[in-house]
């Protein structure tokens, strides 16, 4: 079974830190939350076609952990912050 890769939705101005992907895994996030900005230092990794189960593809960039453990449709959308 794949684990879940929690993804939150970026805002327009961190978009363009985001080499224009839309969406952030949930470990990004808490560092942009921490640091004001995102940063590589977990890793930086471009999943173009991040996908849920039912077939909905987001452009995501997601952590080292996260990227490792990505399997097609193992995605899902975070509605409020999730903590990690």
């Amino acid at each position: 079974m794949a684990q879940t890769i929690w993804i939150q939705r970026l805002d327009n101005t961190q978009k363009s830190q985001a080499e224009g992907m839309d969406f952030v895994c949930v470990h990004l996030h808490q560092r942009m939350d921490q640091v004001g900005k995102l940063t590589k230092e977990k890793g930086w990794n471009l999943v173009p076609n991040a996908t849920e189960k039912d077939g909905t593809a987001h452009k995501a960039v997601c952590c080292d952990s996260c990227a490792k453990n990505y399997k097609e449709g193992s995605v899902r959308l975070a509605k409020e912050p999730v903590h990690a």
